[in-house]
């Protein structure tokens, strides 16, 4: 079963309006019916509804229509839609269709609320979702059409990119967005969608016709350009639905189709400072990549299973809520798993000026919880453990579950040093991590206090460095800090190896360069930060081994924190052993002092690393 993920295969026929249904089913793993709703489940327009009923059993959903039109119920599931009666009543109680449910039911239906309700004729799995053929779009970007989810809107002899503004309605839980782009033969289109926040999405209908991102509700512009033929255009809005949800400590099975799928569940937190523990096996000989955040898409923590090994993953959950687990596997073929989630209660408290003895399972993590009381104190946790054990350490606190402060060491020891300024009182988790020993025994010490104490007169801060201007005036200054969205270790191969003048030693993989934590997955992004914010006028990215996997290159914009392109197409240095890549970039008209590199991992085999990044402007 899928969860916020596409199957690729369509499997039965709808009537032309509502046939997409059916290749994006399923959508989320089965759930089984509520055994006693007490009001109907909400269900958005477009939404995909699902779950196992026994013969006799029910489920009851609320949908609200925008429109008066006519929709469509239709069936996506295995088997056969004549297992189930639907009822659908409107506001006022009046009963508009009381039948056997056909693959595609179609009802007139003026704007307002109803429910609908499934009868299960024998145990049986239901499917569905709700459309309706609707919505504009435009060749004029001032005034692009309307699209919202559950319409899908058709056109023909499309010879020049359409516009339009898709209206997602709020959801309760973040759900996949599925914006689906089909054509006749021959037809190839491409597929851009941009969110309030400037994020970006892409697709080219002859790699995939399904679009997919994270949404809660919004608005987003979408542009659709016609790169060959153009004779028909069908664009449909579908949301996936929650992700369903693990019940700690109960097995639950799944399938990958293939290395592109990906499987993501919700699993609930009680209670901030617990430790969250998730176990995944492989059916034969794949191996499976566990990623746990607090939205589908993150990966503040991942775990990598080898070959015939459990990939585990253990966290401490800054704070209660909802976490999101997502599997993947690097096997083709795809392959079969068994996941299990369960808390194994609450970390342990990490004392101050006291050392700790303490130990760590091979391949797992131990957590402590630091509490820090007072404000802008310096923090330093030292740990010594065997020095022919691969023990490392990190620290990071959280603010509403987003990390804003970490340091992390990663030597091939037990012995760890690690420490960061605490400007705010507040709980910081402090995890030992095994991932890379056989397990051991170590001693712990936390110590914290303001930098005068601690420093004396040593405590005032050198000045910085001001870049020296060349001779067209502009200043050229490398990174002087770096954040990736995955990195190889804490250490070697850290996005702080980006930062700096190049220090790799010579042609080949070398642990001073970044690289992100695994080759050829996905598109990963590098941000790197500067001294001095600068209008820019070029850069120059030093690529240390298999370059040429650049495909954007972005500014941050102070006005509006906004990320805005400079450059996106293909890089020159594809092919080259190391290389020094500097495009021609966009002419901005603001100061920045923040770059973001996107890295299509699967574009050039291999890591993709980076050395060193020049940025080059003028002082505004």
């Amino acid at each position: 079963m899928k969860s916020l993920i596409l199957d690729k295969w369509c499997r039965g026929a709808l009537r032309a309006l509502l046939l997409v249904a059916l290749c994006l089913a399923p959508l989320q793993a089965v759930q089984a019916a509520p055994a006693a709703q007490d009001a109907p489940l909400p269900l958005l327009l477009g939404e995909f509804g699902r779950a196992n009923l026994a013969e006799g059993e029910t489920v009851q959903y609320a949908l609200t229509t925008p429109m008066a039109g006519t929709y469509t119920v239709a069936f996506t599931a295995d088997g056969d839609a004549a297992n189930f009666v639907l009822t659908l009543v409107d506001a006022d109680g009046n009963t508009l269709y009381d039948d056997v449910l056909q693959t595609d039911t179609v009802i007139d239906l003026d704007a307002g609320d109803y429910v609908l309700t499934f009868t299960a004729q024998t145990e049986a799995e239901l499917g569905f979702l709700v459309g309706i053929e609707a919505g504009t779009m435009s060749a004029d970007a001032d005034a692009p059409g309307e699209l919202f989810n559950g319409a899908v809107f058709t056109t023909n002899d499309v010879t020049e990119p359409l516009h339009a503004t898709i209206t997602l309605e709020p959801s309760p839980y973040p759900q996949q967005a599925l914006i689906l782009v089909q054509g006749d033969t021959g037809d190839v289109y491409d597929v851009e969608v941009t969110s309030e926040e400037s994020d970006y999405y892409y697709i080219n209908t002859a790699e995939s016709e399904v679009l997919q991102f994270v949404t809660q509700g919004g608005a987003y512009t979408l542009m659709v350009t016609p790169t060959e033929g153009g004779a028909a255009l069908q664009v449909s809005v579908f949301l996936s639905g929650p992700a369903p949800t693990l019940e700690p400590g109960v097995e639950t099975t799944g399938a990958l189709d293939s290395a592109e799928d990906k499987d993501t569940y919700q699993f609930s937190v009680a209670e901030a400072g617990a430790v969250v523990a998730v176990t995944a096996s492989a059916d034969g000989e794949a191996s499976l990549t566990l990623h746990a955040g607090l939205t589908p898409d993150d990966q503040t923590w991942s775990a990598y299973g080898y070959t015939e090994e459990a990939s585990v993953l253990e966290f401490v959950a800054p704070v209660a809520g909802v976490y999101y687990i997502t599997l993947q596997t690097d096997a083709e073929a795809g392959s079969a798993y068994t996941l299990l989630a369960e808390v194994k209660g609450q970390a342990a408290t990490l004392p101050l000026d006291e050392p700790t003895p303490g130990t760590v399972a091979g391949g797992g993590r131990t957590g402590y919880l630091l509490d820090i009381t007072e404000p802008e104190q310096f923090v330093i946790v030292a740990l010594a453990g065997p020095a022919d054990q691969d023990l490392d350490l990190s620290i990071a606190y959280y603010v509403d579950g987003e990390q804003v402060a970490s340091d992390s060491s990663a030597t091939t020891s037990g012995r760890e040093v690690v420490s960061l300024f605490a400007e705010t009182p507040g709980r910081y988790i402090v995890e030992v991590n095994g991932a890379w020993s056989d397990g051991a025994d170590y001693v712990i010490l936390a110590l914290s206090g303001a930098l005068a104490d601690m420093m004396g007169d040593n405590a005032a801060p050198a000045a910085a460095a001001t870049p020296t201007p060349n001779s067209e005036g502009e200043l050229e200054q490398w990174a002087v800090a770096a954040e990736a969205s995955s990195e190889y270790s804490d250490d070697s191969w850290s996005a702080q190896q980006a930062t700096g003048e190049p220090n790799t030693t010579g042609i080949g993989d070398d642990p001073n360069a970044w690289a992100a934590q695994f080759a050829d997955l996905m598109e990963e992004t590098l941000v790197l930060v500067y001294a001095q914010a600068v209008i820019p006028t070029g850069i120059e990215i030093h690529e240390s081994y298999n370059p040429g996997a650049i495909t954007k290159i972005e500014v941050l914009d102070p006005n509006t924190d906004a990320w805005v392109v400079v450059w996106e197409g293909e890089a020159d240095t594809a092919g080259e052993e190391v290389a020094v890549f500097s495009p021609a970039l966009t002419p901005v008209d603001f100061a920045t002092d923040q770059v973001r590199l996107t890295v299509n991992e699967p574009l050039i085999t291999g890591w993709n690393e980076i050395d060193a990044v020049k940025l080059i402007g003028m002082v505004e």
